[in-house]
């Protein structure tokens, strides 16, 4: 009994910790995304350095350190900030995943314009019966005969 409970133990730290290994992939991490555009990085600093300034505002009004009215007003002066970045955060993340959903689908696009062009331009048909065959057919559907292409 307690090495099933054992092994139920460790089963479940590896899924906890495997979890995200194999979790489906989400939209593009602003995090990840910053590394190649200059301005997405500079708007990410900018959003953690006012969210910790106002994580340190809240730890200092915590403490007595501040008056409760250079809290509010410093605390509104924050927010209006931190808001502004996280507006201008969506509108460069919601236009990067325009233009990589565009590029996306003009290759899939242009993937299936060259499968048909293919597909199209060499007609196949069974050499020993004439029953036309498929693009992938290794046989004959009609006789068995092997499909010479």
């Amino acid at each position: 009994m307690v090495t099933i409970l054992i092994a139920l133990v460790v089963v479940g730290a590896f899924a906890i910790v495997a979890y995200p290994y194999f979790k489906p992939a989400r939209d593009l991490d602003i995090s990840f995304a910053a590394a190649s555009d200059p301005g997405l990085e500079n708007l990410v600093v900018q959003r953690d350095a006012t969210y910790a300034a106002i994580k340190d505002l809240e730890f200092d009004h915590a403490m007595d350190k501040l008056s409760d009215a250079d809290y509010k007003s410093l605390r509104a002066k924050y927010e209006a900030k931190a808001v502004a970045i996280l507006q201008e955060l969506d509108g460069l993340t919601a236009a990067q995943k325009r233009r990589t959903r565009l590029a996306v689908s003009d290759e899939a696009i242009e993937h299936q314009v060259q499968q048909l062009r293919g597909s199209a331009a060499k007609p196949v048909h069974c050499a020993k019966c004439g029953t036309p065959a498929g693009a992938r057919d290794r046989f004959c559907a009609k006789c068995g005969a092997p499909i010479n292409r």
